[in-house]
């Protein structure tokens, strides 16, 4: 299918209405030919982080960043272009395209308004480096100064043994058929869904600590505290005031409370 408009595409990708609406309103204030040449630049592998910089200058004062979001919307059609010259369809454009929409609630969640502050992550995405597959997230990345394959888990996913079988299986044709390149590299996660500690905190019936298992661990960073913005929903949050809404959240604010790490995690993925 081939779309020409951020209508269409906002509507594929189930961005929420109101934000929709804010996006109608919103104008990023460079000329047709500025706009596109970052689009392009965006969507190349070794120029986006380049042209995120020169775009976050280029379009200040943008501080719920919704200019940004709507300039990296017109590139998510451009990345449909080249999805289309290289096959790949739409049931993984779609599923990866959605991570803006899955971002912008995020922050909702975080910040209590509309706003989008995931400028810097998403060039992966338009750029062709990285794909959903399924409930996980797979990118042509490097390891070790080798070629491997980044493993991201969405905030979404659903970590059923199931989920997660079938989305290896289907990675595992896609880099076969896509990118023949990384279909035999290393799968490696750094995440701290895969930290030690959680074992600490979760039942031994736990579909993260089952999801842990399919990994050999090289080593953990404790100091790290990326899991305060997704158990806790505000990354600068103190320990004594995180929110007790949930066994989890209630567990690692003891477990946090008393002394505890949780840090950060890189494992190797025993098979693909």
């Amino acid at each position: 299918m081939k779309w020409d408009t951020l209508d269409q595409l906002c509507g594929a990708i189930k961005m929420p209405e109101d934000v929709c609406a804010v996006l109608h309103k919103v104008s990023a204030g460079l000329t047709a030919r500025a706009e596109a040449d970052y689009i392009v630049r965006l969507c190349a592998p070794a120029a986006y982080d380049g042209a995120v910089q020169a775009l976050t200058e280029a379009l200040k004062p943008d501080e719920d960043g919704m200019k940004m979001l709507k300039v990296m919307l017109a590139a998510a059609l451009h990345s449909h272009e080249l999805y289309a010259v290289r096959n790949i369809g739409d049931d993984v454009f779609i599923p990866t395209m959605q991570c803006f929409s899955r971002f912008v609630c995020e922050c909702r969640e975080i910040y209590g308004k509309i706003c989008f502050d995931r400028a810097f992550w998403v060039g992966r995405q338009l750029s062709l480096l990285l794909f959903r597959i399924g409930e996980l997230e797979y990118e042509l990345a490097s390891l070790n100064g080798a070629p491997a394959i980044s493993l991201h888990i969405p905030s979404d996913a659903n970590l059923t043994d199931e989920r997660v079988c079938a989305s290896i299986s289907a990675a595992q044709i896609f880099l076969q058929k896509y990118c023949p390149g990384y279909a035999d590299k290393t799968v490696f996660c750094e995440s701290w869904l895969l930290s030690p500690a959680l074992k600490k905190v979760l039942p031994p019936s736990s579909k993260i600590l089952a999801f842990q298992k399919r990994f050999t661990i090289l080593h953990t960073d404790e100091n790290a505290d990326s899991y305060k913005r997704w158990v806790f929903k505000d990354p600068d949050l103190a320990p004594e005031n995180f929110p007790e809404q949930t066994t989890l959240q209630r567990n690692l604010k003891k477990y946090v409370l008393s002394g505890g790490k949780v840090g950060e995690t890189l494992g190797i993925l025993d098979s693909l």
